[in-house]
């Protein structure tokens, strides 16, 4: 594959990930999974908020620590 096309592949998957976690930081209420049409969010609840782990449909993954407020 060209350098180029996986440049702008893993740029479309980072966007996919950020966007799941964003939806999950206002849907997220509880330790849970939350589904999407791209992918899934596995919530954690802190004493501070949420440990997100974003997985697209593909396998790629994305931790996150999203806190209230």
């Amino acid at each position: 594959m060209d350098e180029a096309v996986k440049q702008v592949q893993l740029e479309k998957e980072a966007l996919q990930l950020e966007s799941l976690v964003r939806a999950a930081t206002r849907d997220c209420r509880q330790d849970e999974t939350v589904q999407y049409p791209i992918g899934q969010v596995i919530c954690t609840q802190t004493d501070k908020g949420f440990k997100m782990e974003a997985i697209l449909d593909n396998g790629q993954r994305i931790e996150a620590v999203v806190s209230n407020g």
